[in-house]
């Protein structure tokens, strides 16, 4: 009896939750905020929001649309102020105190509620109901987006590389195959949609080298859904579209916009029905592309558009050519709907890659005519490595002055931040990622978004943790705070970091909060930095990937280091420059080691006085700072060593190389008891960690003089 007094609310603790069960961001909301509320011991009563009243005896929350007046009134009886002007996703708090004490959600749209009610629900989870708030926000990026590419069948894969492949190249990597089964279970869809909302994350695009097979009830569909290790399911294609249907209703109700989005001419799941292949001049593919396009639209009310990319296998037409076959297929499909659905907005989205935005304005133009079609371009701002300079040049270097041609077309682009980096290790530097997101060139001017994520792995459910704690959860959630990173601060830059310090006080509350977030950070800080020295060649995730310093080739070594260069418009200088002592302005290869060095040093400095104190996920998280921690130490040595052996002083490259090598097993080690290998899309696959151990050993003992 004692400890049900000391664990049950106390008599009478009853806060009454006002709001719109019609509307599902506005329901998602308040059932956010009754658990929170729940967790610290109220009673939490759901009432109609057309039931607010000033009488209400109890505390309240009451959350409305700030366009709501009986509401406000009733806000304005209480003693508070009301607030005009909220635009889109937009939100203000408000706390009231004439009678019992009550919190109000305002929103400029349903979204901006939703954010509103989530921001509030943080607070109470933090705070409980001791505080006052009576702030707002507004969202700095609009449209917040991820990268997913995303196999739909084993017959119906995502992108593996230029030109034709077969399936069983298709599926070249375990992140793909086990994807399937997640694509097709709507929990794990509303447990992702759930997730990503509460990062502030609104986009959601899938990438598909040819989705329609498996989305479209037509007579060129694939039935059932085929995957790998004994993996299928019985689902017509009438049930496939009804399961689809569902999906994007739901990423509507979390707020999310959705796009599936192309490369070109692939035709798996429909090659050799109708005469139907890959040859760009076959008009029956044309034909099928142009059908497919228009039943997408007609299929699915909640999808907001399509992207295309132009030239991946398309037989090294000319440019003209390609343009020619985009608007007969795509073009013609989506103006054969629009013209019919006036009142049905429409974004088409075309990628920079293999195009050129006049040659694009010229074929589409009589789409373009149309007033519910909107044009976006699409740009690879980081090439395949968002972890390197957080101001990249790309954008007005590779392709021209992107910026300036979309000033003179009057378009925006959206940005693919291409996150080939980190796969396994949870990443989290909250300055970098400010930095990142402000340097985009003229937000309001020339983006319209960004799209987040990885190109050569698709994370659905966890397959590779050694940990029983991760061990099938959803990827977003083993690496929570990345995604609350980028999704909090491009909703918000100005985020406060309190705002990571006070979730990780929740989550972890047996430790040190401050010393975890500065030991998190400081080892995350020093592999973009590292990265930044070498990314501007090996740029493309079949170059490098950081966390097994592997290519396509297989590992790399410091040659390979010696002859990259830096970012482009990288203030860094190159270690070919820094090893002749040609670097008067910029930061010297040796210099950035130096840096990198000490934010790793001082990171496993902070994590000896913490431990996991029987959390298991915090333990992973401890492992895996440290991982990154040692890993930087590598590359802060394996630059060092790269920069003397180009200066000829092969006594300072041994002795970097040396401890590089201590470094490695130091990292491989804790790698390799927390995670399996995996094969591998983009770069070789590897049976664990330690399979470079001995070509790190060989860098050393090569260079040494002693091979044996």
């Amino acid at each position: 009896m004692f400890v049900l007094l000391l664990t049950s609310p106390v008599a009478g603790d009853v806060v009454g939750i006002f709001f719109d069960s019609e509307v599902p961001q506005s329901e998602f909301a308040a059932s956010e905020i009754q658990t929170a509320l729940q967790g610290k011991g109220h009673t939490a009563e759901l009432n109609p929001l057309s039931e607010l009243s000033v009488d209400y005896a109890e505390k309240k929350i009451v959350l409305c649309l700030a366009s709501d007046g009986i509401a406000c009134e009733v806000l304005s009886l209480q003693g508070s102020s009301t607030i005009s002007g909220l635009g889109e996703q937009a939100y203000a708090l408000r706390t009231a105190t004439k009678g019992p004490k009550s919190y109000w959600v305002l929103g400029g749209d349903a979204d901006g509620l939703m954010y509103g009610g989530l921001q509030l629900a943080e607070n109470i989870r933090f705070h409980d109901m001791s505080k006052t708030y009576n702030s707002q926000e507004a969202p700095y990026i609009k449209n917040r987006g991820v990268k997913y590419n995303l196999p739909l069948d084993a017959r119906v894969p995502t992108y593996v590389g230029y030109g034709e492949k077969s399936l069983s190249q298709a599926f070249g990597g375990d992140a793909a195959k086990e994807a399937i089964p997640a694509v097709w279970d709507m929990a794990y869809w509303e447990e992702w949609f759930d997730e990503m909302a509460r990062a502030r994350f609104n986009v959601l695009s899938i990438w598909n080298s040819h989705p329609f097979p498996a989305l479209l009830d037509m007579e060129e569909a694939v039935e059932d859904v085929q995957g790998f290790d004994g993996y299928a399911k019985k689902m017509s294609p009438t049930e496939k579209v009804a399961f689809w249907k569902k999906v994007m209703a739901y990423g509507k109700s979390r707020g999310f916009k959705i796009y599936f989005i192309t490369w070109n001419i692939y035709t798996y799941g429909a090659e050799g029905k109708n005469g139907i292949n890959n040859d760009p001049k076959n008009q029956a593919t044309k034909e099928y592309f142009r059908k497919a396009v228009r039943m997408m639209l007609e299929t699915y009310p909640d999808l907001d558009g399509v992207g295309v990319t132009a030239g991946e296998n398309m037989n090294r037409l000319s440019a003209e050519a390609e343009g020619k076959w985009m608007w007969d297929t795509y073009g013609q499909g989506i103006m054969d709907y629009a013209k019919d659905h006036p009142d049905r907005d429409i974004t088409f989205i075309h990628r920079w890659h293999y195009a050129e935005i006049s040659q694009i304005m010229s074929h589409f133009e009589p789409m373009l005519a149309l007033p519910n079609v909107r044009l976006d371009m699409s740009y690879k701002y980081s090439a395949a490595h968002m972890y390197s300079a957080p101001a990249p040049r790309l954008i007005y270097t590779k392709d021209g002055d992107v910026p300036a041609d979309l000033a003179r077309t009057q378009k925006k682009t959206w940005l693919e931040v291409r996150q080939d980096d980190f796969y396994y290790l949870h990443w989290g530097d909250p300055q970098f990622a400010r930095d990142y997101i402000n340097a985009f060139p003229d937000k309001d001017k020339y983006i319209q978004g960004f799209f987040y994520g990885s190109d050569g792995w698709t994370a659905t459910r966890d397959f590779y943790s050694k940990a029983d704690v991760h061990k099938n959860i959803l990827d977003i959630k083993r690496l929570w705070y990345t995604q609350m990173l980028w999704g909090r601060l491009s909703y918000n830059p100005e985020t406060s970091d309190q705002v990571f310090l006070n979730e990780l006080a929740y989550r972890y509350p047996d430790v040190s909060a401050a010393t975890l977030f500065d030991a998190w950070s400081d080892a995350s800080r020093g592999l973009p930095l590292a990265a930044e020295v070498i990314q501007g060649t090996l740029c493309f995730d079949f170059n490098w990937w950081p966390e097994l310093c592997q290519s396509n080739k297989g590992f790399l070594k410091i040659e390979d280091f010696i002859k990259a260069k830096p970012s482009i418009g990288s203030e860094l200088c190159s270690i070919e420059e820094s090893a002749a002592g040609d670097c008067p302005d910029g930061l010297s290869s040796d210099d950035v080691a130096d840096k990198v060095q000490l934010a790793a040093e001082s990171a496993i400095k902070k994590l000896a006085t913490i431990s996991s104190a029987g959390n298991p996920d915090l333990e992973v998280n401890i492992k895996s700072i440290h991982a990154q921690a040692y890993l930087s130490l590598y590359y802060a040595e394996k630059i060092r060593a790269a920069t003397a052996k180009a200066a000829d002083r092969n006594e300072d490259a041994r002795t970097a190389l040396g401890k590089a090598e201590g470094h490695w097993k130091n990292y491989t080690r804790i790698m390799d008891g927390m995670f399996i290998g995996a094969d591998m899309l983009r770069t070789r696959n590897f049976e664990d960690w330690h399979v470079h151990d001995a070509a790190v050993s060989r860098e050393y003992s090569v260079l040494a003089g002693d091979e044996g």
